[in-house]
Parts: structure tokens; C-alpha cells; sequence
């Protein structure tokens, strides 16, 4: 048995175009970039969070006061789908900064985020003032005991 070679009658070289599949490539990154969300709620404020071994996933909140180790205080404030306006207040301007927000929430929850090693009066205190601005729920922020 005879092998026989089939000739080609065209002698070009075949040329592999990339530039369509970078194209594709460069859309696919585009649009993972698009698609993710990089967002941090603490956002460059060190905070220890307290443990808790209670889990319960509910929807994002859009009021957040945040307080770090120093005592400083930080009032944090989604609106929408946008990013959060965050703003540093002291003691004595958080219950107007607070009742202000409130009235313009749909949602008159506050998220209380404090770092652990707090004096408890001062957060009882920030409790407080949150209530007295209007909030009709309070949560508090903890990490999770994994």
C-alpha cells in the first residue's frame, strides 16, 4: 500500500490574527471590572469589632455611626445605589447631624459600629443621642466568631 501526500495548491503561509482575540479579551476585563463592586463599609477606619456568635443577614442600612478607638465619630450615610457620604462629628453635633439624616431616610434604622475597646458610657451615650434624633431602631456591628 502506497501512502500518497496530498498536495496544496496554494503555497501562502498561514498568519494566526490575534488582534480579534485581544479585543474580546480586553471587553471581557472591561466588563468584570464594571460588574464588581469594591466597596468598604469602614473604609479606612481601624476598628476591632466585638464577636458574636448570632448571624442574621438583612439588607444594607443606610445610616452608619461608626466610632473608632480614639473616641472620634464618624457618620456615615448611603443614599441609594451610590457610595456612602461619610463625615466626621463630634459629640455635641451628632444628634442634629443624626435627626437631619433621619428625616431624609426612608429607613430610620442606625447601624452603630464602635470599636470593643470602648468605654461603654460612651457608647450608651451615642445610643442615646441616636435615639433622641429619631432613630426608631438601633443596631450594633459585630464580627463574626468564625
Amino acid at each position: 500500500m502506497r501512502v500518497q501526500k496530498i498536495k496544496r495548491r496554494n503555497r501562502t503561509n498561514l498568519i494566526l490574527e490575534l488582534t480579534p482575540l485581544i479585543d474580546v479579551v480586553f471587553l471581557l476585563l472591561i466588563f468584570f471590572m464594571v460588574a464588581t463592586t469594591f466597596e468598604d463599609v469602614s473604609s479606612g477606619i481601624k476598628i476591632e469589632l466585638p464577636e458574636s456568635t448570632i448571624q442574621e443577614v438583612s439588607e444594607v442600612k443606610e445610616i452608619q455611626v461608626v466610632i473608632d478607638a480614639d473616641s472620634r465619630i464618624y457618620l456615615s450615610v448611603k443614599e441609594g445605589s451610590g457610595d456612602a457620604e461619610k463625615s466626621q462629628v463630634n459629640i455635641e453635633q451628632l444628634k442634629e447631624e443624626l435627626a437631619g439624616k433621619i428625616l431624609n431616610s426612608k429607613e430610620r434604622n442606625v447601624i452603630i459600629t464602635a470599636d470593643k475597646n470602648l468605654d461603654y458610657g460612651f457608647i450608651v451615650k451615642v445610643m442615646t443621642l441616636a435615639k433622641e434624633a429619631g432613630a426608631s431602631s438601633l443596631d450594633i456591628d459585630t464580627a463574626s466568631a468564625d
